[in-house]
């Protein structure tokens, strides 16, 4: 009987398919790479424009609490008795307080791109309200079924309520706080 030699290599197209499923598993990986990264850019925005709305909320609060009195013209908000002013830019609000005359300290609050904030007056001069929605243009992932009606709301339709802000003002003298 004649014994066939020891086979030693791999045929061309043993090598061809391990080829094939390795580029396919490549791409497939790259892609879930891509993906995790796109939403942990995401996530870290998110978190970044919570920071600065918990930072403004503060801020704020603080300085509604102590002022006697406040005034609202246009974008601006203005507490006279603290010498501190807010200013509505964009999605961005600045908070300017003026320490002494030659000292004053600007605090800046990046908000989320498509951000709406604006001041509702309706209840001067005892509270002042601070409203930030995120525009339907921004999308944000819904937690209802997806559904075929135009009118129904969904991610990129409805605007949210980030902060909805009532502060009244002058709370600390009237209870006797010093803040």
């Amino acid at each position: 009987m004649i014994r066939s030699p020891a086979r030693r290599a791999h045929s061309l197209v043993e090598l061809m398919i391990v080829l094939s499923v390795l580029s396919s598993l490549i791409t497939v990986s790259i892609g879930w790479i891509h993906q995790s990264m796109k939403l942990s850019k995401q996530m870290h925005s998110r978190q970044a424009h919570q920071t600065n709305l918990t930072r403004l909320t503060r801020m704020i609060r603080d300085d509604a609490r102590t002022a006697d009195k406040a005034s609202v013209d246009g974008q601006t908000l203005t507490l006279p008795s603290l010498d501190v002013v807010y200013q509505i830019d964009g999605s961005v609000i600045q908070r300017t307080e003026e320490i002494d005359a030659s000292t004053t300290r600007t605090d800046v609050f990046e908000l989320q791109p498509g951000s709406r904030v604006h001041w509702i007056e309706t209840e001067l001069p005892t509270a002042i309200t601070l409203q930030v929605k995120r525009s339907s243009g921004t999308p944000i992932p819904s937690r209802l079924p997806p559904s075929d009606d135009p009118n129904a709301a969904n991610s990129d339709t409805t605007d949210r309520n980030d902060l909805h802000l009532r502060m009244e003002l002058n709370r600390y003298a009237r209870f006797g706080v010093k803040p």
